[in-house]
């Protein structure tokens, strides 16, 4: 019985002990499992680790806020050149108008009035300017049509050109205007429309001081209180935003019976510029 009872003990025993491994076996998997993760590096690691991450979050909030105004910048742009686009459409209309009781209508090329002679048509060049004007140009009359020498055809075309949308030619034809003509009938509103050209084209501080010709020269002019508002914006895109809220702010006093228009322009443009 002793001889028997000896392989069951031993099995019983193997038994035993490879239940024990099997148990012993798994704690380590069962332990590992309820363990929390290591500890990312040294307690200064760490703490240098969230300044990283701080410094970065910093950089992409300033990155959208500078990335926030370039659009906002860009819709004001965009807005400005619609608004250019419809004003060009108004010069297109002003153009087309007939002249107003009194004014005399553009002498036609060459020199004469319509129904006039050609004495009758307005001149500021007198015959020695004229001649030399001719040997400068060296092209036959016949060859080309010369630029016109009066004033009246001169701001025609310089007006032309602003109507098709050609601001660099039509600023220049407008300064070559007023340079040549500068008291001719139509060299207040060529200093409005020069004026009008520069700040189109960015130039912001001859555009404020040529609005600035026109208000003294015709301050109850007919561009007046439009001179006023532009100036205002010319004055912004110099920077000096408080003198140009100002040309806003006081356009109702000074022009109470300004046209809808330009009311709605400075409204808008205030807004634009955050005048208070």
């Amino acid at each position: 019985m002793t001889d028997r009872s000896a392989p069951l003990a031993k099995k019983a025993r193997l038994a035993a002990m490879l239940a024990a491994a099997g148990f012993l076996l798994t704690i380590p998997a069962t332990a590992q499992t309820a363990l929390p993760p290591p500890a990312y590096g040294t307690a200064d690691q760490r703490q240098d680790r969230i300044q990283e991450l701080e410094s970065a979050l910093r950089d992409a909030e300033a990155r959208n806020e500078d990335l926030q105004r370039q659009l906002i910048e860009a819709n004001r742009e965009i807005a400005r050149l619609r608004a250019m686009v419809g004003e060009l459409a108004g010069v297109n209309q002003d153009l087309s108008a007939p002249p107003a009781d009194g004014q005399e209508e553009a002498p036609a090329p060459g020199g004469a009035a319509r129904g006039g002679s050609a004495e009758a048509a307005p001149s500021t060049l007198n015959d020695a300017q004229r001649n030399a004007t001719g040997v400068l140009g060296s092209v036959p009359a016949s060859a080309a049509p010369s630029p016109p020498q009066e004033a009246g055809p001169a701001y025609t075309r310089a007006r032309e050109l602003l109507v098709n949308g050609q601001l660099a030619e039509a600023e220049a034809a407008f300064g070559q205007f007023l340079e040549q003509f500068p008291e001719a009938e139509q060299s207040a509103d060529a200093r409005f429309w020069f004026a009008f050209t520069l700040l189109a084209r960015h130039n912001y501080q001859d555009a404020a001081s040529n609005f600035l010709q026109y208000l003294r020269r015709a301050p109850q002019g007919p561009r007046a209180a439009e001179a006023q508002v532009r100036l205002g914006m010319a004055l912004i895109g110099m920077g000096q935003r408080q003198q140009g809220c100002a040309a806003f702010s006081s356009l109702a006093s000074r022009y109470p019976n300004a046209p809808r228009n330009v009311r709605d322009l400075a409204a808008r443009e205030a807004r634009a510029a955050q005048c208070a």
